[in-house]
């Protein structure tokens, strides 16, 4: 099992799902961006399956779940992730944190790649899944997910959670799946978490440029699913060419929930590259 935690760090109070030794090597896990995430929703098998080897840390960031509202908002994607950049720091240093691998899915893959180039001594080695970060062209499942504000309804959620699986029209591998869509909606459906989102993206988080990649001499570990639909393998693709000390793993049978689809196999690949 896993502490629920709520940390104050000046401003903002984060909720923290922290679990294993803290003399352990301690790994950040940091969740995506869609509509009703939070850690708990992308990370609960995670945290309780790496707790043996690692101190797990797993923050609700700022604009989703129980951490507490910037005031004002931040408007657009990397005013949000300047904040989350902060968030994470302060979240170490109220952990004692001195250094800690990174596991971003997602949005927070890119907020990985901002915290490797703010603050590169604090961190050792990440592993990026499903990263956003990288240059690809939006397909249509990214742009129904950012739009769902325009209409949300309880069944378009269900349809964009099903666009995340490998098999759309296959939920009994998910026995909770219709659980995580009610309990994510009716989390999305907060008046306070839906200015954030209408906000967050609006524009939207930029990719990093190459020079900015080539600065990021961390060994970074990209995981992707070949049938990813809603960031497609272009963008690790584009990561890979530009960040000097990468390499990239694909799971086939596999969306963009790897933690998920493919845990068995993202566990044994976390265990064998930050423990060697």
């Amino acid at each position: 099992m896993y502490d629920v935690k709520y940390i104050q760090t000046g401003q903002w109070t984060s909720k923290t799902l922290v679990a294993g030794d803290p003399a352990s090597p301690a790994v950040i896990l940091l969740h995506g961006g869609g509509p009703g995430t939070n850690a708990e929703a992308n990370w609960r098998n995670a945290v309780e399956d790496l707790q043996d080897a690692f101190y797990v840390i797993a923050p609700d960031l700022l604009g989703f779940g129980e951490t507490t509202m910037p005031d004002p908002l931040p408007k657009g994607g990397l005013a949000w992730i300047g904040h989350r950049v902060e968030q994470v720091l302060a979240l170490m240093d109220a952990l004692r944190v001195t250094r800690a691998f990174l596991i971003g899915n997602s949005m927070g893959g890119a907020l990985a790649l901002h915290l490797l180039l703010d603050a590169p001594g604090r961190f050792n080695k990440a592993i990026l899944m499903g990263s956003a970060g990288g240059q690809f062209s939006p397909p249509p499942e990214i742009a129904r997910m950012l739009s769902f504000y325009q209409d949300p309804r309880v069944d378009r959620y269900r349809e964009i959670m099903r666009s995340f699986l490998y098999d759309p029209m296959n939920t009994k591998a998910f026995a909770d799946f219709d659980a995580m869509v009610q309990q994510r909606y009716q989390a999305a459906m907060r008046e306070e978490l839906k200015r954030c989102y209408e906000t967050m993206f609006n524009p939207p988080l930029p990719p990093l440029s190459p020079s900015a990649l080539s600065m990021i001499r961390h060994e970074i570990l990209l995981i992707h699913g070949r049938q990813d639909r809603v960031v497609p393998l272009e963008g690790s693709l584009y990561l890979l060419r530009h960040l000097p000390n990468a390499e990239l793993i694909v799971y086939d049978r596999c969306g963009h929930w790897a933690q998920i689809e493919r845990w068995e196999s993202m566990r044994r690949d976390i265990r064998r590259f930050f423990l060697s």
